[in-house]
């Protein structure tokens, strides 16, 4: 048996084997995964992020940040992070795919049962969320080996 079989019982055996082992084209493979579940719609407050991400990238640079506004959504804080958003949009500044049990919190080694669709700024607040965690546990880590 060669390839995938000498290794793995199935493809999708080989594919999971493959996301928590990482490497140089893993986060694709994982947004491209979570793409097909998910079409880019956060599921947290369910905006088409995918569907805002083209329609961004279809409008001039000059239209875009009335377009943004428009659509309610929170603008990168940085000046040049907002440059680089108007001038040239991705795919990645609209949306994520996030680790339901964060990374630091154990879910490193989860396949795609842990992983989830969040807009950008859903993905900040999650994000800001877990570093306050962090600290929490981290500070009380400190204490109770005093």
């Amino acid at each position: 048996r060669k390839g995938v079989e000498s290794y793995y019982c199935s493809q999708e055996c080989a594919e999971k084997g493959r996301l928590r082992r990482g490497g140089m084209y893993s986060s694709t493979r994982v947004r491209s995964q979570v793409f097909t579940l998910e079409n880019g719609i956060c599921q947290i407050c369910r905006v088409d992020a995918n569907a805002l991400f083209l329609r961004i990238s279809a409008l001039q640079p000059a239209e875009r940040l009335s377009a943004l506004m428009n659509a309610n959504w929170t603008l990168p804080k940085s000046s040049k992070a907002l440059q680089n958003l108007l001038q040239n949009p991705k795919e990645g500044d609209f949306w994520q795919a996030d680790h339901i049990k964060a990374v630091a919190e154990g879910g490193g080694s989860c396949g795609l049962e842990n992983l989830r669709t969040l807009c950008t700024p859903c993905h900040q607040v999650e994000t800001e969320r877990l570093r306050c965690r962090l600290k929490i546990r981290n500070a009380s880590d400190v204490g109770s080996s005093i």
